[in-house]
This record gives structure tokens, C-alpha cells and sequence, in this order.
């Protein structure tokens, strides 16, 4: 109900300095009420408010003795959620009892009093319950020329916030703070060594995970500064290899793979975290394989779900899978890249994120894990993966390797078989020499032109577009697959191949885009770099 009121509203009075949604909330007679009445009040608003803010709107609360009053302002770059007592502004009052209709019919005499916007108002209930008036909505009333218009001025208004968002990132300018530290329980006086963050990622913000270097994986809410819960040495470290708890971990990781990644220093410890929803954690360790955990809320607890079964070490002495990278995609699909040089997609159960710990624990061996390989016309081994980007719009990912490719995989969900759909290797005439590419990026111009970006070991970068046949054919409902015999004649515009400059002094660790070309890189230099690309 609350989302058919949000969609009547919005389109129709777009340009209304202030919007209002009503919503009722009826529950019998207050000597009836319970404290299960209380509860589901607080439930379906929680639940509206979401949806107000998923449209890009600011919410403002008021109680006024047993009144509610929900008022939405225009979209602002920054939306947030402010919970204040605002006597003197517009409002419109809904009863939360049956017993109220003097103090309803009252306030609706203040709003038509106080209110001077002319906002459009649909009540969803009549559908339900219809009312004595019977009065049509203003969705009936409007032509569909004003609809037209008002859904013209909401795009308008959404492209200028996009704008005005985009020159904040082109600018640089930003605020940090310190939003947490891992060893807030050895402050606490629990018996802790003193540990460092070594990888993080954001789940459902303000929710993060981290993984240290003795092996922990934390989850913490970096707007309440606070860590939640942890699993301690859950994965290999030299700081606990001696340790009665970690008997079992042994490091997996080469000298090789390890000067990859880490160049001349190496703090040990977690490889790659990820964070799918606010409760939800894969890691991966020098032991190999990866491990899944659970936040618990009510507990504060990150407890141990299962492992991805294929990725395990079959039997003592044996060489494990070393896995590089780990990254969720927004429909919990697990992505992961390791040494063996291969792709892998990890689907679950259904409602799988939805279920408690215990029914989590009994389905976790229910997962699918799909290989994605390359394919028998790539003449060269398979090279250890050391990153990889999930574009969700084109339904591709891009991997880095040590060798120096670049592949690009389709992943749609109605192929038979998911496809190598080219490489690229920039850095075999490089300035700098031959170099491994040690991260990648999908990245989105103002023409809507896509393109690969990618960061070598020896601190280049390089972007290449690609093919709009290629995007045409991954992008809408279209069902065609995109392969050819000449993937990267197919893959690749010719003659785009750009260098971005300056270079960095040392590997590009990380890098990220944001949509306008803005490229975020990151490298051992110890620069985090902000960089626009144009359309050619």
C-alpha cells in the first residue's frame, strides 16, 4: 500500500515545493491495543520510510499525542533521515485508532488551512474501504499530457542531482573521519593482540566488513563508530600460526603470487572480504578455499555458516585453491578468482540470506558452483587471477591476471554456457615493460560509452572501449550471445586503446569508477587518485 501511494504521489506534483503521504494505521480501540499492535506500527512505517528514501526523498517525523505525520521534501544529493518535533510546519494528521475521528477531521481542517503547496493526495484505502465521498484521485483527473510533463520535470530533476554529484567527485573534495578501529575490544580490556585492517568491503551501508591481519574478519556500522562482532583467526597469519586454535591452517601462498600481489612488503593475513546485505560475510584466506560467515544482531556475533565446498583442500598435503578475490553481486551471487586462473560463480539457495543461522547452516552445502573457463582457442595456460569487476548493466565481468590479460566473461543468467568473450593485454609494449595486470574496471562515459580500464604492477594504466555491437547484445532483453571467432576484433573499437597519465610509482592495487568517467585508482605509491575521462 505504501509503495502505490509513494508511486501515485510522486510523478504527479513534482514541482511542489512540499509533498505529503498519508498513511493509516488502524488497529482497533487504544483500551484493545497490545503490545503486538505497537510492534507492527512500528514495522509498516519503518517499511514506508524505506520506501519514500528509495525514491530519493528526505523524511521528516512528527508525533503529535497519538498523531503521525510523514512529510517528503524534494530530492537532495545527500538524502537523509531526520527524526525532529516541527509544530509550526504543514502537516497532515492520520488517526491511529478508531475512536480519533474528532482530532482526524480536526487536522484535516489545519492542513486545509496551513497547507498552500496544493499537493495532490491519493487515498489508496477507498480501494479498500471506500469512503462516503468518493471522491476521484488526482491520477484519474490528470491528462496524459501532465503526466508526461510532471514525469519530464522528475527526470530533470534527477539528472541535475546526478550532475551536481558528479562535480562533487570531479572536484575531489571529500570528509574523513575515523569511523571505527578493530581493536575496540582489546580497548575494552578482552585479551587481544593489537591487529591491523588489511581488506574491506561495504555491504549495506553503513555496514562493512574487514579483514586483519591475524587473520579476523570483523563487521562494524561506521556511522554508529562501532565494531559489532568478530571471528577471530578464522584464517591463516603468521601471528597466530603458533596458536592451538590455528594448528589446522597452513600458508598456501607462493612467493611468487605473494609478490604479486603484495609487491616488497606483505602484512599477511586475509586476502579478500566481501559483504553481500548487513549480515552476510565471505573471506579468503592463505589457507585456501572460502569461508562464509553470519552477524548475528540480537547477539552481536559473527559465527562461522560453512565453506565453499569445492574450493576445500581434499586431503592433508595437497594444494589448495588460493583465492585472490571475492565480490557479491546485488543479487547475491558470489563471484570468486583465485590461482588456478579461473572464474567461479557461486549461486545459492533460494531465501538463502533470508533464513536463520541454524537453517542457513543445513542449506549452505546446497549451493551451485559454476566454473567459468576459457576457452580451448585461448593457446596459453591458465594465469593466477588477481582481480576481477562485476559490471551488473552489461552482464560481464573482467579479470586481471599475472600475465597481463585482461578477459571479459559474459554472465547472463539465460546462457547455456557462460563465454570468454576476448582479452586484452596492454602492457606488452608498454613504456614500463611487460607487467601483470593487478586490477580492472568497467567504466562509463558521459556518451554512455563503455570501456575496460585497467592498472599494471608497474603503475600504468590503460582504457580501451568497448564495441557497441558487443553492448547492444548484452545490454535489454535481447537474447542474442555475444561470441564471435574474433573476440577481441568484436570485444574492442579499434584504434581506442588510451593512456591514462601520469602513471602511478608502483602497482595499481584498486580501482573503481563512478558514472560521468570518473576512474578512482589506488596503488602502493600511497595516492589515491580521481581521474575523468572524456568521449573521443
Amino acid at each position: 500500500l505504501c509503495a502505490l501511494i509513494i508511486n501515485a504521489i510522486v510523478p504527479i506534483d513534482a514541482s511542489a515545493e512540499d509533498q505529503y503521504i498519508i498513511i493509516y494505521y488502524r488497529f482497533g480501540k487504544m483500551e484493545q491495543r497490545t503490545r503486538r499492535h505497537g510492534l507492527l506500527q512500528s514495522m509498516l512505517l519503518s517499511f514506508s520510510h524505506q520506501l519514500i528514501l528509495c525514491h530519493g526523498y528526505t523524511v521528516v517525523n512528527t508525533s503529535l499525542q497519538r498523531k503521525s505525520i510523514t512529510r517528503m521534501h524534494h530530492p537532495s544529493l545527500a538524502c537523509t533521515t531526520q527524526r525532529q518535533y516541527i509544530p509550526s510546519a504543514s502537516t497532515l494528521y492520520a488517526s491511529v485508532d478508531d475512536n480519533t475521528e474528532s482530532s482526524s477531521s480536526n487536522s484535516d481542517n489545519e492542513v486545509e488551512a496551513n497547507d498552500t503547496t496544493e499537493a495532490n493526495f491519493y487515498n489508496d484505502f477507498d480501494d479498500f474501504f471506500p469512503s462516503s465521498k468518493q471522491q476521484e484521485s488526482p491520477i484519474s483527473q490528470a491528462t496524459d499530457e501532465q503526466i508526461i510533463s510532471q514525469l519530464q520535470k522528475r527526470q530533470e530533476v534527477i539528472q541535475q542531482a546526478s550532475n551536481d554529484l558528479l562535480q562533487k567527485w570531479s572536484t575531489g573534495k571529500c570528509k574523513s573521519y575515523g569511523a571505527f578501529t578493530v581493536n575496540e575490544f582489546m580497548m575494552e580490556g578482552k585479551e587481544m593482540a593489537f591487529d591491523w585492517v588489511r581488506r574491506m568491503d561495504i555491504g549495506s551501508y553503513p555496514r562493512v566488513c574487514c579483514g586483519s591481519a591475524h587473520g579476523s574478519v570483523y563487521v562494524a556500522d561506521v556511522e554508529a563508530n562501532k565494531l559489532l562482532g568478530m571471528a577471530k583467526g578464522v584464517h591463516y597469519s603468521r601471528h597466530n600460526a603458533d596458536s592451538s586454535d590455528s594448528t589446522h591452517l597452513v600458508d598456501g601462498l607462493d612467493e611468487r603470487l605473494r609478490g604479486l600481489l603484495y609487491g616488497e612488503y606483505d602484512g599477511g593475513g586475509v586476502l579478500d572480504v566481501a559483504m553481500h546485505g548487513a549480515n552476510f560475510v565471505a573471506s579468503a584466506g592463505r589457507e585456501g578455499g572460502v569461508k562464509l560467515f553470519k552477524y548475528i544482531d540480537r547477539q552481536n556475533v559473527l559465527e562461522y555458516v560453512g565453506s565453499v565446498p569445492t574450493l576445500i583442500r581434499p586431503l592433508p598435503g595437497t594444494t589448495p585453491t588460493i583465492v585472490t578475490s571475492v565480490r557479491f553481486n546485488s543479487l547475491g551471487q558470489l563471484f570468486v578468482g583465485g590461482n588456478d586462473g579461473y572464474l567461479r560463480m557461486i549461486t545459492f539457495p533460494n531465501d538463502f540470506f533470508g533464513m536463520d543461522f541454524e537453517e542457513m547452516k543445513t542449506e549452505v552445502d546446497n549451493m551451485t558452483v559454476t566454473i567459468i573457463k576459457e576457452e580451448e582457442k585461448v593457446q596459453q595456460p591458465p594465469s593466477p587471477i588477481l582481480s576481477f569487476d562485476i559490471c551488473e548493466e552489461l552482464e560481464m565481468v573482467a579479470t586481471a591476471h599475472a600475465n597481463g590479460n585482461v578477459c571479459v566473461y559474459s554472465v547472463r543468467d539465460d546462457d547455456s554456457h557462460h563465454a570468454l568473450l576476448g582479452t586484452w593485454n596492454p602492457f606488452t609494449s608498454s613504456e614500463g615493460g611487460k607487467s601483470h595486470a593487478r586490477s580492472v574496471a568497467f567504466v562509463t562515459n558521459e556518451s554512455k560509452q563503455w570501456s575496460i580500464v585497467a592498472g599494471g604492477g608497474n603503475g600504468e594504466m590503460w582504457l580501451q572501449d568497448i564495441h557497441s555491437s558487443v553492448i547492444e547484445a548484452s545490454g535489454g532483453n535481447n537474447k542474442k550471445q555475444p561470441t564471435t571467432d574474433k573476440p577481441n576484433m568484436q570485444l574492442f573499437m579499434e584504434n581506442s586503446v588510451q593512456a591514462i597519465k601520469p602513471n602511478h610509482q608502483g602497482p595499481v592495487i584498486g580501482l573503481a569508477s563512478r558514472p560521468g568517467g570518473i576512474i578512482v585508482s589506488i596503488a602502493h605509491d600511497g595516492i589515491l587518485r580521481i581521474t575523468q575521462t572524456f568521449p573521443t
